[in-house]
């Protein structure tokens, strides 16, 4: 059902940024920043390490002020994204300064805050590459290979087999329009308009990929259950290890953790997708 749910979500919100892209870059900036915002809380539902959430904060600002930055200027290049980017690794140190939990997996919690703070900014290159020339047409192109890989997740076939199928329906759709539509094809050639779809689909089922070799690595943590009146705290009735003082409850706990993958499902493959978006955009159509 998650994985359902997901999908869906992911052809509506194509088409949502495609739609706001056309409206101009105020909609398609919000567009962006419900990504960004998806994404940093999925982020830090599947997180399992000290100060996620603090690092999500730092992620968000950078994201919110790149954002800002680039609608306000109106700029196609990633000056602000560069130029954001570049202050977050201090502010990531300062957060585990700041921690008073002993500095447990110090490694880990940084190298999370900082991965978040990059994949959070990145979904501002649909900003930018629509300030470019021609841009919202580069921007609906790719968001119609974002969607399509969305579409087929909901094939019951192999995942390999769904994401590839997924990719080349990316491919002939975005040429069947090309060809069949006057004023797209004017603006873009049908080679051109089909490299940079095909290689956005790309990028999100490698997404959708990636998420689901983290869900598979994810184990919940066991649901703690309280000791009924009149039950010895020590008894063991086939529910729980001896000693261990938590109930093994898959049932609780499975939905939970498949769940907490649903934003990151949702927001990734646009995530994934907008560095190849902007640079192929840049190319063969801006």
């Amino acid at each position: 059902m998650p994985s359902l749910q997901a999908s869906l979500a992911v052809a509506a919100l194509s088409g949502v940024l495609a739609l706001a892209s056309a409206s101009g870059s105020t909609l398609l900036a919000g567009g962006v920043a419900l990504v960004v915002l998806i994404f940093t809380l999925g982020a830090v539902s599947a997180a399992r390490v000290p100060a996620a959430r603090w690092s999500a904060a730092v992620a968000v600002a950078a994201a919110g002020g790149a954002l800002a930055w680039t609608w306000a200027d109106e700029t196609s290049d990633l000056t602000p994204i560069a130029a954001l980017l570049a202050p977050t690794l201090l502010v990531s140190i300062v957060v585990q300064l700041l921690r008073q939990d002993g500095r447990a997996r110090l490694t880990a919690s940084l190298a999370y805050s900082v991965t978040a703070c990059v994949l959070a900014v990145l979904p501002v290159c649909w900003l930018a590459l629509h300030a470019s020339p021609d841009g919202h047409y580069a921007v609906a192109l790719a968001l119609l290979g974002v969607g399509a890989v969305g579409l087929t997740e909901v094939v019951p076939i192999s995942r390999a087999v769904r994401r590839l199928i997924g990719v080349l329906v990316a491919a002939v759709g975005t040429g069947v329009l090309v060809l069949t539509t006057g004023w797209v094809s004017e603006a873009v050639p049908a080679v051109s308009a089909v490299v940079v779809a095909t290689f956005a689909g790309l990028m999100a089922a490698v997404s959708f990929a990636a998420v689901d070799r983290l869900a598979e690595e994810f184990r919940p943590q066991p649901v703690p259950v309280s000791v009924s009146v009149g039950e010895p705290a020590g008894a063991d009735d086939g529910s729980s290890d001896p000693g261990d003082g938590v109930a093994a409850d898959p049932g609780a706990a499975l939905p939970r953790g498949a769940a907490a993958f649903l934003p990151l499902r949702v927001s990734l493959p646009f995530v994934a997708a907008a560095p190849a978006a902007y640079v192929l955009g840049r190319i063969f159509v801006g």
